[in-house]
């Protein structure tokens, strides 16, 4: 997707400019607060992960980095997403079982 971009001017504080530099790691202070509105804008679920890559000008691989050295959450696994895994490992499980099926020779040496 191509965005549209607008010029417009923002004053920051000088003592605000290191941290955005830590916070995005960009080359300029424009990239800096393009990747540091993208992170804000995903942290609030306000865009998608790829859209938050868009808005920073990265690669989605790129973003996710940049998130992930932040330590900042990009999968959202919830407590239903466990139960509902739970569940159908343990229907797996049955189902191996009942039908005692040849899945041994499927999965290999291990």
């Amino acid at each position: 997707m191509v965005i549209k971009e607008s010029s417009v001017s923002v004053s920051i504080p000088n003592e605000l400019l290191p941290l955005l530099r830590d916070l995005a790691n960009g080359k300029s202070v424009d990239e800096n607060v393009r990747i540091s509105l993208a992170i804000g804008l995903f942290v609030s679920k306000t865009v998608s992960l790829a859209r938050a890559g868009e808005i920073a000008g990265l690669s989605l691989n790129d973003f996710i980095f940049i998130v992930k050295t932040k330590n900042i959450p990009w999968v959202d696994y919830t407590e239903t997403d466990l139960d509902r895994d739970e569940m159908a490992v343990q229907e797996l499980i049955r189902n191996w079982e009942t039908n005692d099926s040849n899945i041994l020779p499927l999965l290999g040496d291990r």
